[in-house]
């Protein structure tokens, strides 16, 4: 076989792929965690680890679009800490939500 034909046959199975294999190190801790939830679920860590992923990737999305939103208005928006430094100032007592 040619080296035109290999890579062309290579470039066609990666792009035939449907999924992706990712590989982590996770800390002692974050795998006992995971082993926890794997046995309290009845889940494989697998599931567990993709489920955590799609929910951090929205919630990236919807914050990123909170943003773009946000920046168009041409507003002003204040994180928890600037709100709290200037409750502080007014001598205010932070308010729990």
């Amino acid at each position: 076989m040619n080296d035109k034909l290999k890579k062309t046959e290579t470039r066609k199975v990666i792009e035939d792929k449907k999924s992706l294999t990712v590989e982590l190190k996770l800390s002692k801790k974050l795998e006992q965690h995971l082993a926890y939830l794997e046995a309290v679920s009845k889940r494989p860590k697998s599931f567990i680890v993709k489920e955590a992923l799609i929910q951090y990737l929205e919630d990236a999305e919807d914050i990123s679009k909170v943003e773009e939103w946000v920046e168009k208005k041409g507003e002003k928006y204040y994180t928890s800490e600037e709100v709290k430094a200037f409750l502080e100032r007014k001598n205010l007592k932070e308010i729990s939500v």
